[in-house]
């Protein structure tokens, strides 16, 4: 079918259009040496499949999937023998180690929003700053002006530096510190808490940043009438941005809750036990055990999104 004027005329103006469009010259070098760099590291690595033959490959993926049967299931071929052998595992330190896990992540969640929440005010762009939402307070000298020009990029250099240095270290740190156990005797245990706190410490400045979002982006109507109506700006979060953007919180607090079931299980493996050090245990040796303990985490992670659905769709 020919083209009519219409048609013509349209695909002119599309081609036009795209002629004149900007170019960043920044993206471009950017993409090639995004494909430089993964070029170069293909070509120093060596192949990414290996030498292996797609035969061998495949053997060795059956063979792998074999490992992940039950130890039980696989001499008898009856899957109904792997709940006995589950239940035996969760009794003997399966259990134990899930409650540790989840509490690890549960304390330094809860510890990092509970420092988080009155640092915002803080750290918000909109908030600590001489005309909190462009509107003049109506007072405070030149020392406040200087205080609410310099806490506001102190506070979030802090949560920078917080979530800029990876929990693994810093709870190396802690337990080089603190140590992995406390008291003596029949009373000495394992402690937890250089795991909780670099948890909490590494999720304060991650949750200040993802919070810290969300108050940067509310409607700024409510809070700019607290203000002109002669409100503090402690008043004013604490009644309009909080409630307003509460919601969000939530979503991104189980987030991170989640994401510290996954630390707090890595973290295990430092010598505490989790079940990260259940799996490092199992590694290697008992790849059955070791995927059972890795669907166990999968499984709190899961309850925890369901239960943070439900509570969000009741506080809507």
């Amino acid at each position: 079918m020919e083209n009519s004027p219409v048609r013509t005329e349209r695909i002119e103006r599309v081609l036009e259009l795209r002629r004149q469009r900007p170019r960043s010259w920044f993206l471009r070098v950017s993409w090639l040496i995004a494909l430089a760099m993964i070029a170069w590291a293909w070509a120093s690595s060596g192949p990414l499949l290996g030498r292996l033959s797609a035969e061998r490959r495949r053997q060795n993926f059956l063979n792998f999937c074999g490992e992940l049967v039950p130890s039980p299931v696989q001499k008898s071929g009856n899957w109904l023998e792997a709940f006995p052998w589950a239940w035996e595992l969760l009794a003997e330190d399966g259990f134990i180690a899930l409650l540790i896990t989840v509490g690890i992540a549960t304390a330094a969640i809860i510890l990092a929003g509970a420092f988080v929440l009155p640092l915002l005010p803080l750290a918000s762009r909109q908030l600590a700053r001489p005309g909190p939402f462009g509107v003049w307070p109506g007072r405070g000298g030149r020392i406040g002006r200087i205080w609410w020009r310099l806490i506001g990029p102190a506070t979030r250099f802090g949560f920078v530096l917080c979530r800029a240095i990876p929990e693994y270290l810093i709870a190396f740190l802690l337990l080089s510190l603190i140590g992995a156990h406390r008291g003596t005797g029949e009373f000495r245990y394992e402690n937890a808490w250089p795991l909780v706190l670099a948890l909490a410490i590494h999720n304060l400045g991650i949750l200040g940043r993802l919070w810290g979002e969300v108050v940067e982006n509310a409607d700024g109507a409510a809070p700019t009438h607290g203000i002109a109506s002669g409100g503090s700006r402690s008043g004013v979060y604490a009644t309009r941005v909080l409630p307003a953007g509460f919601n969000r919180f939530l979503i991104y607090f189980f987030y991170r809750w989640e994401t510290c079931v996954k630390d707090a299980t890595v973290l295990g493996m430092l010598g505490l036990l989790t079940l990260g050090k259940l799996i490092a245990l199992s590694k290697g040796f008992f790849w059955d055990e070791m995927f059972f303990y890795i669907l166990l985490g999968s499984a709190v992670i899961l309850v925890g999104d369901l239960f943070s659905t439900y509570l969000r769709k009741r506080l809507r």
